[in-house]
C-alpha cells in the first residue's frame, strides 16, 4: 500500500508541476503583452487565480499520500499568511 501511496503522490506532484507551469507561461505571456487591455490583464489574472487554487487544492490532496511529510515549521506560518493576503491589500 505505501508504495501505492507514492506513486499516486508523485502523480499528483506532476500535475501540481503542470499547474506551475501553466502559471509561468501567464506571467511570461503578461510581462510581453504590452498592449494588452486592462481588462484582458484581469482576465488573465482571474485564469492564473484559478490554477493557483488548483496548485492548493493538488497540494491538499497530495498530503493524503506522501506519507504524513510535514511542511517544516520555519516560516510555514508567515507563508501561509502571504498566500491567503490578498495582494492587492498591499
Amino acid at each position: 500500500m505505501a508504495k501505492l501511496n507514492h506513486k499516486i503522490a508523485a502523480a499528483i506532484f506532476e500535475l501540481i508541476m503542470s499547474e506551475g507551469e501553466a502559471r509561468k507561461e501567464y506571467e511570461t505571456f503578461l510581462a510581453d503583452a504590452e498592449d494588452l487591455s486592462p481588462e484582458d490583464v484581469a482576465t488573465i489574472q482571474e485564469i492564473q487565480g484559478d490554477e493557483f487554487n488548483h496548485l492548493l487544492k493538488l497540494q491538499a490532496m497530495a498530503k493524503k499520500y506522501d506519507g504524513g511529510i510535514m511542511a517544516a515549521p520555519d516560516g510555514v506560518a508567515q507563508a501561509i499568511s502571504q498566500i491567503t493576503r490578498n495582494n492587492k491589500e498591499e
